[in-house]
């Protein structure tokens, strides 16, 4: 695991993100296991439905640091914007910021929502 200094901007944003994760597993009471699990297999499945037919692109991107690094970054802008601005005052049930969460997060939403998509195209040019 890298470790993450405060000094650089690098730092910082890693921490801000490990920060929110924290809060987001303590909403739903996950663990740091199942938010991982979670987020591994959306973008496994983001990886298989975007590369579907093609398995030489689907390893490029699988095993791709760039792609990675893209969508743990797009993640925890999510959280940040689409999750916990509301989340952390709501009342509304742990089940339901659970859909919430996984609709937020889901790989078939991201694949319709235009944004990422033209981040992600950007994307494949670096890699």
């Amino acid at each position: 695991m890298k470790t993450t200094s405060p000094k650089t901007h690098i730092g910082g944003m890693r921490l801000q993100s490990a920060s929110e994760a924290e809060q987001v597993q303590q909403l739903l009471g996950w663990t740091h296991e199942q938010w991982c699990e979670f987020q591994f297999e959306e973008y496994c499945s983001f990886v298989e439905a975007i590369s579907y037919g093609y398995p030489t692109v689907k390893t490029e991107l699988l095993y791709s640091p760039v792609f990675r690094g893209f969508w743990n970054n797009e993640w925890s802008q999510r959280d940040r914007l689409e999750f916990l601005e509301f989340a952390p005052e709501s009342e509304l049930p742990t089940e339901v910021l659970e859909t919430e969460y996984r609709f937020v997060h889901s790989h078939e939403r991201l694949l319709e929502e235009d944004l990422f998509m033209i981040k992600y195209s950007n994307l494949l040019k670096l890699i």
